[in-house]
């Protein structure tokens, strides 16, 4: 091996490094924003925000909180696990034995993740979970803004029952009659499942904040099998990840530099590689005892992958390895059969129901491990499904086409959207942060008395665009 290789690999390691720590420091950036601005709305009834995947810390055991979180994973679990498996890595390139290979992977995962695997049974195995308890009943006001937490790994069904005890809890500690609901991502499918299951009698607005209800492009071809890196998608995809952090132009420059010599094409193609040599085992071992066997994930696989992830999974790779997910598969028959497949008509009976409100976010690709990064969205669910149908052209092209719901980029037609005049766009928003003025501006549209549209507020037309720098959004020009 000569020097110049070794510099190569070394700096590629490197890089690895970097963006590990950017992704899982990622929702650092989430308060990020102005000081609240003076209160537009009057708060008349109880303000509920359902948190999305991975909001809320998973413990090893919920009912020890010095227990630690396996979700935010440890640091110090994490670091040990990746200097232990970089000799295997090494022998990997000498001898091309993936099985080896895979061995020490899969264990490197499974000490750093296993509290979190729910196998074949879609049931947690174990103490871990979420610790939520309900705020003091006299601590409950009708003007109380309250956030539902829950574990994000569990069936939306049953989630869904959990945050109906939660309203009725809220309702009769208020003296309220009802409350209006925020959701984020995950959440949007537990709200649109629970205003399914019980009713909607006791919501008077819900707002669907960047939602998964139409589930989103990478979760199905993770499901799929379909793992493929980018490099230039790589680039474009850690702008995200480290947008409004102040090294954001520092990383930027230092990823492009990797870029332009080739540096990260060579890693992207060792992963890729790996990945291949893995083949199967990788899923049957690694992905599918985790990520895969959360009844969350299957329904926020979109409807364009189901079906082949469905098959890739249940027909495929349990099948050959012998592994029993019948319980799981029972789960997510039963969401795509009850809910999945009359997704529209809920949703239209909810808009007849109740004041009903969505935004979506984006400005950015998609994540780079799928063949098609360039799917428009906030980095993580893709625009054309948070905005229930818009018409989304590629990541960085744009159009000169104008009309009246089409954006100042000419790359969004928000007419073929189910709901196009109750349908907003924030440009330059990623998926995670909760910035400081997005409440108010939930707020006002959630207590106003009817249903508001894209015309009601002057200062807040259907486009929108977020301004790092004064944390508020604008009009998009």
């Amino acid at each position: 091996m000569n020097g110049k290789s070794i510099i190569k690999r070394l700096t590629a390691v490197l890089l690895c490094a970097v963006m590990l720590f950017s992704t899982l420091c990622a929702p650092a950036y989430a308060a990020n924003g102005a000081a609240e601005e003076e209160k537009n709305y009057t708060a008349d009834c109880p303000y509920i925000k359902v948190l999305g995947l991975m909001s809320t810390d998973i413990y090893v055991d919920k009912s020890d909180p010095s227990s630690g979180t396996v979700w935010p994973p440890q640091t110090g679990t994490v670091i040990k696990d990746v200097l232990k498996l970089l000799p295997s890595l090494f022998e990997l390139a000498l001898t091309k034995n993936y099985s080896r290979f895979g061995e020490k992977l899969y264990a490197a995962v499974y000490d750093i993740f296993s509290p979190l695997y729910m196998y074949g049974t879609g049931e947690v195995q174990n103490k871990s979970g979420t610790i939520f308890t309900y705020p003091e009943p006299e601590k409950i006001k009708k003007d109380s803004y309250l956030i539902f937490e829950y574990d994000w790994r569990l069936d939306p069904v049953e989630l869904a029952a959990q945050l109906n005890d939660f309203i009725n809890y809220v309702l009769e500690c208020s003296g309220s009659e009802e409350v209006v609901l925020e959701c984020h991502s995950y959440g949007g499918v537990v709200t649109y499942t629970y205003l399914n299951n019980y009713g909607t009698e006791k919501v008077r607005s819900v707002a669907f904040n960047a939602a998964a209800v139409y589930g989103t492009a990478f979760v199905g071809e993770i499901c799929k099998g379909k793992v493929v890196l980018n490099d230039e998608g790589a680039v474009e995809y850690l702008k995200s990840v480290w947008a409004y952090s102040d090294a954001e132009k520092f990383l930027n420059g230092l990823t492009g530099v990797l870029y332009k010599t080739g540096v990260l094409g060579w890693l992207c193609d060792k992963v890729n590689n790996i990945a291949r040599g893995l083949g199967k085992d990788a899923m049957a071992n690694c992905i599918l005892p985790m990520f895969g066997s959360w009844p969350s994930i299957w329904s926020m696989v979109s409807d364009e992958c189901y079906d082949d992830a469905y098959n890739h999974i249940f027909n495929e790779i349990c099948p050959e390895y012998k592994l029993d997910y019948s319980a799981l598969q029972k789960k997510v028959d039963n969401y795509t059969n009850t809910i999945r497949v009359n997704r529209q008509s809920i949703l239209k009976n909810i808009n007849e129901n109740c004041n009903l409100y969505v935004l979506a976010r984006y400005g950015f690709c998609t994540v780079f491990i799928v063949e098609n990064w360039k799917i428009q969205g906030d980095m993580a669910v893709d625009l054309r499904y948070s905005s229930f149908g818009a018409t989304v052209l590629p990541y960085g092209e744009k159009s000169e086409k104008s009309g009246r719901y089409i954006s100042p980029d000419g790359d969004i037609d928000a007419s073929t959207c189910l709901f196009p005049e109750q349908t907003w766009f924030l440009d330059n928003a990623t998926h995670i942060p909760t910035f400081r003025c997005m409440h108010d501006w939930f707020a006002r549209l959630l207590y106003f008395d009817g249903q508001a549209t894209v015309d009601t507020f002057e200062d807040s037309p259907q486009f929108l665009f977020y301004n790092e720098n004064s944390g508020t959004f604008t009009a998009d020009n």
